[in-house]
């Protein structure tokens, strides 16, 4: 990868951060394009980003706007993504295969995991907090539906903190990929794999509980591995705030079911999903979205301060 041929647009405030080398975390966008109504999503943005500053690390939100990648958003790109957002034109959802297509026909759209990463690590950023990487859907060996967020933490270094992976996905299937696949999978002051809205799904995985240990293991795995490779930190939703497994587990199957009868497949099928389970649990599922995406931030700011 030619990372000065990447059309990227640092802010300001991010330039200024990476040029002094004080510590900066990567955030991505689909949670402001297509994961929540204006203007909440602005809410959110501002929220996520005060947490990061209040825990001393620059956040780097990564959008694409007209075929540049923005790594950080000043005021007037905000402003620019409101107004196509209000407007009604389209911004898509950009995976990583989605990129070049993007930058080369002068799209706009939000990053996913996968995305995000490869713009991350172009930019020179170790560390991203997301709410929960995509990953082997269920019914995989009929439909061969697994996420590239996979594929991308096998060969992208970046150290990515979420609350797992979302749970309408095969969690077992899930972590089975990214074993032979190499990518370390740790537990954040826990030994069970979290399952996004539950902080237990029965699966076990090791455990950290410092960000000088994940620091401690970035480096080491990239002396050792001939191929770089990134890390997955499982980071569970605050009990107070989780929905227990048996709970949110019946609200899932009803929505696989309502996509398979509406035959939604591919790109579709997540943000269908998820939109079914906000409202077959009345907001629950949001509240507890955010709850895990700030929860999330926080730990990856602990992680990126050890690796400035």
């Amino acid at each position: 990868m030619n990372k000065e041929l990447i059309p990227i647009k640092f802010s300001k405030r991010v330039e200024n951060a990476l040029l002094e080398r004080r510590a900066v975390l990567a955030l991505e966008s689909t949670v402001l394009t297509h994961g929540l109504p204006i203007p909440r999503n602005f809410e959110v943005l501002s929220l996520l980003e005060g947490l990061c500053l209040d825990s001393g690390v620059e956040p780097a939100t990564i959008i694409v706007l007209d075929g540049v990648a923005h790594v950080g958003l000043d005021d007037v790109d905000i402003v620019r993504l409101k107004a196509k957002l209000e407007s009604g034109t389209e911004v898509q959802k950009l995976g990583r295969r989605d990129l070049s297509l993007a930058f080369a026909a002068g799209k706009s759209g939000g990053t996913t995991v996968s995305a995000t990463m490869l713009l991350a690590y172009a930019a020179g950023i170790k560390v991203f907090a997301t709410g929960g990487i995509g990953g082997v859907h269920r019914a995989w060996n009929h439909t061969l539906d697994i996420s590239n967020d996979l594929i991308t933490l096998a060969e992208i270094p970046v150290i990515v903190v979420s609350a797992g992976c979302k749970a309408i996905l095969d969690l077992a299937a899930t972590l089975e990929y990214l074993e032979t696949n190499g990518v370390p999978v740790l537990g954040w002051k826990t030994t069970d794999f979290p399952a996004f809205y539950s902080c237990e799904s029965g699966l076990c995985i090791d455990s950290v509980n410092t960000a000088a240990e994940i620091a401690a293991i970035y480096k080491a795995q990239q002396n050792l591995d001939p191929i770089p490779k990134g890390i997955l930190v499982a980071n569970p939703v605050p009990r107070e705030l989780e929905i227990p497994s048996e709970v949110i587990n019946k609200h899932i199957e009803s929505a696989i079911a309502a996509a398979s009868q509406k035959g939604i497949t591919g790109k579709a099928l997540t943000p269908f999903l998820l939109s079914y389970l906000a409202e077959s649990t009345a907001g629950k599922s949001v509240e507890t979205n955010l709850a895990l995406l700030k929860n999330n931030v926080v730990v990856g700011a602990k992680i990126a301060r050890e690796l400035r």
